[in-house]
C-alpha cells in the first residue's frame, strides 16, 4: 500500500470512529430523537420489504414528505441486524469515505501533506460534526455522492458523473438545483452540450418530483411552504437573504473554516443553489449552525478551497516562498476548522462523560424492557429512537393517538414538550382515560392501557 493510499485509509478511518462515536454514545445516552426515529421505523419497514411507512412522522410512505429512496440502500444492514445503531454507523462511514473524493481533487492541485491536511479539515468541517452528531438523515449519502460528481467533472469521467448524478436524484429533491449548476459551470469550461443536457435533466427531475412524485406519496405536501411569503413579495429577496443578521453569521460560518478561500474558486458557483435555498427559508434551522443541514456543502467547501489555494499559489512567483504559503493556508484551515464556529462535537470525545451510562440511563433501558414489541407506544421523543421498529410509535404530544403503552421521563430533553410539566400534564390525561402506572423508577414512568 502507497504511503499516500494509507494517509487517506487512516483518515476515513480515523473520522469515521469520531463520528462513530459521537452518534453512538449520544443515542445509548438517549440524546437522539424524532429524525432517527423516523428512518429507523422507515428502513424497519423497507427490510420487511413494506413500504417506507412512519407513524412516526405521519406519513404511510415517508415519500411524501421528502424524495429519499437512497434510504433503501441501509435495508442490507437490517437483514443482518435490525438495529438502529447500523444506521448511525453506516452514516458515520459515509461521511468519512468522501474524504477519499475530496482528496483525489485536491492532490491533483497540492502536495501529498497539504492535500492530506487539507481533507482533514473537510472532516473536521463543523456541517459534518453537527450531522454526525444530529441522528441519521438521508443527507449521510449528499457528501460521498457530491464530492464524487465534482470529481467526475474535474477529471471527465463523464460515466461516473453521470452515474454519481442519477444517483444525487435519489438522496433528496432540495439537491436537485445543484445539478443545474453543476451543468451550468460545465457550459461555462467548454462542456456545453454534457453541461445543457445535465441542465435539462436536473430541471426535468425536480418539476416531476416535486409535482408529482411527492405529492402522490403524501397528500397536501406544500414544497413552497417555507419560502411562501417570498414568491408572493419577490422583492423582499434581497433583504430576505441577510436578515436577521443569524444568516450572515452562518454564511461566514461555511467559508470561514477553509480561511475564506472557497469564495476564490471557480467552483463556489455550486453554493448558490445551498445559499439561496437555506438562507431564504423562513424555517430557522435551515439556517443554524446546530443541525445536519451545511453537511452537503462540506465538499463544495474543501475542494474550492483546494482550487483556490493552487491559484494563488501559482502567482506566487518566488519557489521558495511558494510551498510556504501553500502550508500556511493549509494550516491555518485545520486549526479554523477545529474550533470554529464553537461548541463542536467533537470535542465531547475528550469529556469522560460522553461514555458513561447513568442511573437514568440504565433505567431507562429497564423501562423500555416492560414494552411487549408488538405494543403501540407514545413516546418522549429522546426515547422514541429506542422503540421504533413497531407498526405504531408515535411522539407523546397533545393529541397523541390511543395505544398500548406510554413511556416518558423527566430527566430527558422533554421535546416536543416545553418543560416536564407539560409532560405530566399529558400524562395525568391518560391516567384519567384508564392507563395505570406499570413502572415508575428513578424519574422513568411506563403506562399500560388498561
Amino acid at each position: 500500500m502507497s504511503r499516500e493510499l494509507r494517509g487517506v485509509a487512516a483518515l476515513v478511518g480515523l473520522f469515521s470512529a469520531i463520528y462513530g462515536l459521537t452518534g453512538l454514545f449520544r443515542h445509548w445516552h438517549f440524546g437522539s430523537n424524532y429524525d432517527l426515529a423516523i428512518f429507523d421505523q422507515a428502513v424497519w419497514h423497507l427490510s420487511r420489504l413494506e413500504p417506507p411507512a412512519s407513524t412516526v412522522s405521519g406519513f404511510s410512505n415517508i415519500l411524501g414528505d421528502h424524495f429519499y429512496p437512497i434510504i433503501a440502500a441501509f435495508v442490507p444492514l437490517y437483514w443482518v441486524a435490525p438495529r438502529v445503531e447500523l444506521l448511525i454507523a453506516a452514516q458515520s462511514l459515509l461521511f468519512a469515505l468522501s474524504i477519499v473524493p475530496v482528496f483525489l481533487f485536491l492532490r491533483r492541485r497540492l502536495p501529498h501533506g497539504s492535500s492530506l491536511a487539507l481533507a482533514g479539515a473537510y472532516g473536521l468541517f463543523w456541517g459534518l460534526q453537527r450531522a454526525a452528531a444530529f441522528d441519521v438523515h438521508e443527507v449521510a449519502f449528499a457528501p460521498l455522492i457530491i464530492a464524487t460528481v465534482i470529481l467526475a467533472m474535474d477529471r471527465r469521467w463523464w460515466v461516473l458523473l453521470w452515474t454519481s448524478a442519477f444517483a444525487l436524484t435519489l438522496v433528496r429533491e432540495d439537491l436537485l438545483p445543484l445539478l443545474t449548476f453543476v451543468g451550468i459551470y460545465l457550459v461555462l469550461h467548454g462542456e456545453r452540450r454534457k453541461g445543457a443536457v445535465l441542465i435539462a435533466a436536473s430541471v426535468a427531475a425536480l418539476v416531476v418530483v416535486v409535482g408529482i412524485t411527492i405529492p402522490f406519496f403524501g397528500a397536501g405536501y406544500n414544497y413552497g411552504g417555507p419560502y411562501v411569503d417570498l414568491l408572493r413579495r419577490p422583492w423582499t429577496i434581497p433583504a430576505a437573504l441577510v436578515t436577521p443578521p443569524a444568516k450572515l453569521l452562518t454564511a461566514v460560518m461555511w467559508v470561514a473554516p477553509f480561511a475564506l478561500l472557497p469564495l476564490l474558486s471557480p467552483l463556489a458557483v455550486l453554493l448558490v443553489p445551498f445559499v439561496m435555498s437555506r438562507l431564504l427559508s423562513d424555517v430557522s434551522s435551515h439556517w443554524s449552525t446546530t443541525l445536519h443541514y451545511s453537511a452537503p456543502l462540506a465538499p463544495i467547501l474543501a475542494m474550492s478551497a483546494g482550487d483556490a489555494m493552487a491559484r494563488l499559489a501559482r502567482r506566487v512567483h518566488d519557489e521558495q516562498l511558494r510551498p510556504r504559503v501553500v502550508t500556511g493556508l493549509t494550516a491555518a484551515s485545520v486549526l479554523l476548522a477545529l474550533f470554529l464556529p464553537g461548541h463542536q462535537p467533537l470535542w465531547n470525545l475528550f469529556e469522560p462523560g460522553h461514555y458513561v451510562s447513568t442511573p437514568v440511563h440504565r433505567t431507562g433501558y429497564r423501562a423500555m424492557q416492560r414494552v411487549p414489541q408488538s405494543a403501540s407506544v407514545v413516546a418522549q421523543g429522546a426515547a422514541l429512537p429506542h422503540l421504533s421498529q413497531r407498526e405504531q410509535a408515535y411522539i407523546l404530544r397533545p393529541g397523541a393517538p390511543e395505544v398500548d403503552v406510554i413511556i416518558a421521563s423527566r430527566e430527558l430533553d422533554p421535546w416536543p414538550q416545553a418543560n416536564y410539566e407539560e409532560i405530566r400534564q399529558l400524562l395525568d390525561e391518560r391516567r384519567a382515560r384508564g392507563y395505570k402506572v406499570v413502572f415508575d423508577e428513578n424519574g422513568w414512568i411506563v403506562l399500560l392501557r388498561n
